[in-house]
């Protein structure tokens, strides 16, 4: 075994260090460069979070309608169903989605929009309570007056309006 000098022996634990040291910073970089990647792709689905465009909607057949508190592309469909099933797969087949009942989206409908149908109208919504039935039927009699049934079918006919997902 041969004994090496004390300038071998600094030499080669350097040359050790220094590489270990590399390494080290090497994977540090790495690790910023995946959180940077990752902190990316959060804030650009934040930017798309946006919804979708006035454009887009009025495509589809939808009234954009930016409210201050809801944000959505309402689509009234001329069909007439007598079942929530019924409304519910025609605005899948038109790519929306039936919408919750809420206070805040019809006054948002209402400021931007005027409803194509004469009153009283009835519509299939869905309940966002935390219930197993989903179905409800709201009927306006007037703008201002309207009454909401759990009902998942109805004796008579319902017009569709559908809220296009942003």
């Amino acid at each position: 075994m041969k004994i090496l000098s004390s300038a071998e022996f600094l030499r080669i634990y350097y040359f050790d260090f220094k590489f270990v040291s590399m390494f080290v910073k090497f994977f540090q970089m790495l690790k910023i460069i995946i959180v940077l990647i990752v902190a990316g792709v959060f804030c650009s689905n934040l930017a798309n979070a946006k919804g979708i465009s006035k454009e887009k909607c009025e495509e589809k057949g939808g009234k954009y309608c930016p409210g201050p508190k809801v944000k959505e592309c309402y689509l009234f469909l001329k069909e007439e169903v007598s079942s929530f099933q019924d409304a519910f797969d025609l605005c899948v087949k038109n790519g929306a989605e039936l919408p919750y009942y809420s206070v805040d989206d019809y006054a948002n409908l209402l400021n931007c929009s005027k409803i194509p149908w004469e009153f009283p109208i009835t519509i299939f919504v869905q309940n966002p309570l935390p219930k197993e039935d989903k179905c409800l039927t709201a009927t306006g009699i007037s703008v201002m007056e309207f009454s909401t049934l759990s009902r998942c079918f109805i004796k008579g006919k319902a017009r569709v309006v559908c809220e296009i997902p942003l």
